[in-house]
Formats: structure tokens, C-alpha cells, sequence
């Protein structure tokens, strides 16, 4: 980035900033225009965007993050989480507990290509995420210490357990409760005590509504009202300084999307 924008004129005092702009917001960009229509749906997008959020709209400098995203809505993302995976071409299925546990340098052959993960012009598609289904890998079913620390419970060492437990700790709402705050059907009459957990309900919702790919109108509402609302609560971002502005660096495609802010054109 630093070489394109030298290539590009930038003056030397000036580089550093301007990096550091560019990059943000074609990150920013990203999120909006690529990450988002693709879990939510475009036109959800289109509407928040356009109208502006009816549940999350911070002021200027006072954004914060909501605790049905942070404890429900975005947790969405252990549901999408593989068993195992390939790091390389031709190499082995390796389990992401405990084979890849992070926390620390990686051996040589535990590298990963990104593009097993993003699909990258000219190379094979990359391995799609599990379907959102309400139910979580056998990896994360039985984390290992090192990622919970002692417990008392077998059971803690569930993610799935986990989460539910956050959510009741933190007096989250059922998801039929914040359905119908949102004036979106209920996926079913109330069969938890209490109501379906908001951050199973999310799950279930993707499941039944959006066929696993894509989240269903409640968890879809929150993560797009949020990401988009702390972008406009930040008088720094492209949405508050330059809401029409386009990604300036290369792109392999079309249009500018997550893959090429990894790995930029003409790099792979």
C-alpha cells in the first residue's frame, strides 16, 4: 500500500497518514459493501444505509457495542466455524483443536495459504464456512485448556455452553422477545423456559429462514445496524468524511472486495 501510494505522488512527509486513511477505509469499505451484503443481504444493507439505524444510531464519539451484538448476534460466527481444515494445497485435514490452538509461533508446516480460505482469482475455490444450523463443530464442543483455563464443569469446556451462559449472565432477551421489538414474526411459539436464547435463536433463524448461508431479520438487523452505526459514530470513517468515496487500490474483479485487501492484485 505504502509502495502504491509512492507511485502514486504522495509525498514522502505525507505517506504514513495516508496509508494508515486508505488502508481504514477500504477496510471500512469492505465491511459495507462486500462483508455485509453477503451475511445480511443487500437490500437490509441498502436500508440501513439509506434510512439510518431504528435501534442503534450513537452520536458522534459515543459509540459503544450493545450486548445483544456482542454476546448473541455476532457471536453468530462460532456456528460458522469448521471441524478441521486445509492450510495448503495437498495437505492435511487438520482439526482446529488442538492442532491449531494459536497463542504463539507457528511451526512451518502449520502456514497458512490464504488462499484456502479466500477464493483468489486463478486458484481453486477456497473452503467454504460450516452452515449456520443452531449446532457447533466437535472442535469447539470440547475446547481444550489452553483456551479455557481450569474448570469445574466438563461442560465449560463447551462453546456452545459458553455462550448461552453469557448470555443468560448478561439478562440478554429471549430472540422472540427482540423479534417482536423488531416487528418480525417469531420463529415459533416460546419452548425454552423463559424464551429461545437470543444468541441459539439467531442461529436457528439462519437455519430455517436464509438456509444457513446468510443470517434472518433479527440477527441480521442488529449486526448491520451496529457495524454501520459505529461507522457513522466515527467522524474519521469514509461514511462520516466521504459517504460516496471508492476504494482507490487495485482490484482483481470488478469490484474492490475482501480479498484484494489481503492479497493485492498483481500479488498472487
Amino acid at each position: 500500500m505504502v509502495d502504491h501510494l509512492r507511485a502514486s505522488g504522495v509525498a514522502e512527509a505525507d505517506v504514513f497518514e495516508q496509508a494508515r486513511t486508505t488502508l481504514t477505509w477500504h477496510h471500512q469499505w469492505v465491511v459495507v459493501h462486500d462483508f455485509l451484503p453477503r451475511l445480511v443481504g443487500r437490500p437490509l444493507v441498502d436500508e440501513v444505509l439509506e434510512d439510518g439505524g431504528k435501534w442503534f444510531a450513537p452520536e458522534p464519539m459515543q459509540a459503544f457495542i450493545p450486548l445483544e451484538y456482542a454476546d448473541a448476534a455476532y457471536r453468530y460466527g462460532h456456528g460458522q466455524i469448521r471441524h478441521a481444515y486445509h492450510l495448503v494445497d495437498g495437505g492435511p485435514e487438520l482439526p482446529l483443536f488442538p492442532d491449531l490452538v494459536g497463542f504463539g509461533p507457528l511451526p512451518e508446516d502449520h502456514r497458512l495459504d490464504l488462499a484456502q480460505i479466500f477464493d483468489v482469482p486463478g486458484r481453486p475455490p477456497a473452503q467454504r464456512a460450516k452452515r449456520l444450523d443452531g449446532r457447533l463443530a466437535a472442535s469447539l464442543i470440547g475446547l481444550p485448556e489452553r483456551i479455557t483455563g481450569a474448570v469445574d464443569e466438563t461442560a465449560y469446556r463447551s462453546l456452545a455452553v459458553r455462550d448461552l451462559l453469557r448470555g443468560d449472565t448478561t439478562g440478554l432477551p429471549s430472540g422472540e422477545e427482540v423479534a417482536k421489538l423488531l416487528d418480525v414474526p417469531p420463529l415459533t411459539e416460546e419452548t425454552w423456559p423463559g424464551g429461545t436464547p437470543l444468541w441459539f435463536y439467531i442461529l436457528k433463524e439462519s437455519e430455517y429462514l436464509a438456509d444457513g448461508d446468510r443470517l434472518g431479520p433479527v440477527g441480521g438487523r442488529i449486526v448491520a445496524e451496529v457495524l454501520i452505526g459505529l461507522l457513522r459514530a466515527d467522524p474519521a470513517s469514509y461514511l462520516s468524511v466521504e459517504p460516496d468515496w471508492q476504494p482507490t487500490l487495485p482490484a482483481a474483479g470488478d469490484t474492490f472486495g475482501l480479498t484484494d485487501l489481503l492479497i493485492p492484485a498483481g500479488s498472487h
